[in-house]
């Protein structure tokens, strides 16, 4: 089994992913590791890739400084868990007219199943994302449900008779508690079996809250046109592409002809965050890498660089935000 990804402009990130039946392990711990690194043509991407008994975790670190675009084709089912966490976004769309596309874009997640993959991946243009991928074999997810599908509605419904289904029909914002778990998932303290059964642990929790979530959800008509989604996105790549000297909302109103208010409220409906709280997302995840990397000696040189004059802030915004202290992850191994 395999997926092929393919790309009409960049032969370099062309490849091919493997899959064993079942996505098996061939060992006693039941659990395998891959790191990866890509860079080229204004492309770089860090990948760390757990395979489990039944399921994979693939988490993704990715700056590009355009769009681009991969063909993908797949030879099995496919069954997928998304949460794009941080700035960015992908978009795939199938070449069969009669199947859902998918749209995951920042701070939202989806769970989704296709009978095979064949179409196209589109990745936006970011300065930063982080992303994770869990893909569960089917003999997983039946497993869980005791071999009744069903009781996840038509999403179960239609796995069983292999026609393709988004559940919920969209993405959903990705909650407080569901952010933890991304982050506990990163941040896994244990190692050999005490990892597998950890990750296991954490992959169906993070199901069961998509889960709950997605059926339960009361779903409001949106008040948004198409002209103001397409202005919303041009606030994002603003503040994105403006980390250290962002823009303020008059600016912003200004430079995407759109009101204040409309501005603020279409921002938080679109993307589940205020615009402050999105600036301030993409500020740590990139004072994040900068510190990974080493390449400065103090933390306050790299809160400077982000655009924080106050040390002491920076500290506690990223505190906040990661759980630990930004002198805690300098000199780590911590991933991504």
């Amino acid at each position: 089994m395999k997926i092929v990804f393919k790309s009409e402009d960049l032969e370099e990130i062309q490849h091919i992913r493997e899959y064993s039946d079942g996505y098996s392990v061939p060992n006693e711990i039941g659990m395998t590791e891959y790191q990866g690194e890509f860079n080229y043509a204004g492309i770089y991407s860090r990948s760390h890739r757990v395979h489990l008994n039944g399921l994979f975790i693939s988490q993704f670190q990715v700056q590009h400084e355009n769009a681009f675009t991969q063909h993908i084709e797949s030879d099995f089912p496919y069954l997928q868990m998304h949460f794009e966490i941080t700035t960015g976004g992908c978009v795939y769309r199938p070449n069969a007219r009669f199947e859902p596309d998918t749209n995951i874009m920042t701070g939202r997640h989806s769970l989704l199943f296709y009978p095979a993959l064949k179409g196209h991946l589109t990745y936006l243009k970011t300065p930063f994302a982080s992303s994770v991928e869990i893909e569960l074999s089917l003999d997983f997810l039946r497993r869980l449900f005791n071999h009744d599908l069903e009781q996840l509605g038509i999403f179960g419904t239609h796995i069983e008779k292999n026609v393709p289904a988004l559940l919920g029909n969209g993405s959903y914002p990705i909650t407080p508690r569901m952010k933890e778990i991304l982050a506990e998932l990163r941040e896994c303290p244990f190692t050999g079996i005490l990892k597998r059964i950890f990750l296991e642990a954490k992959v169906c929790e993070l199901l069961t809250l998509q889960i709950d979530q997605i059926t339960t959800a009361k779903t409001a008509p949106s008040t948004l046109k198409k002209t103001d989604v397409d202005k919303l996105y041009e606030v994002r790549e603003l503040l994105s592409q403006n980390l250290t000297t962002p823009y303020s909302i008059e600016q912003l109103s200004r430079l995407v002809g759109l009101n204040r208010t409309k501005l603020q409220e279409g921002f938080k409906e679109l993307y589940q965050t205020t615009v402050f709280g999105y600036l301030t997302d993409c500020r740590m995840e990139q004072a994040k890498e900068l510190i990974r990397k080493g390449q400065f000696e103090t933390i306050a040189e790299v809160s400077n660089l982000i655009g924080y004059k106050n040390h002491q802030h920076f500290t506690v915004a990223f505190k906040k935000k990661f759980g630990y202290l930004p002198r805690e992850l300098k000199g780590s191994v911590r991933f991504p």
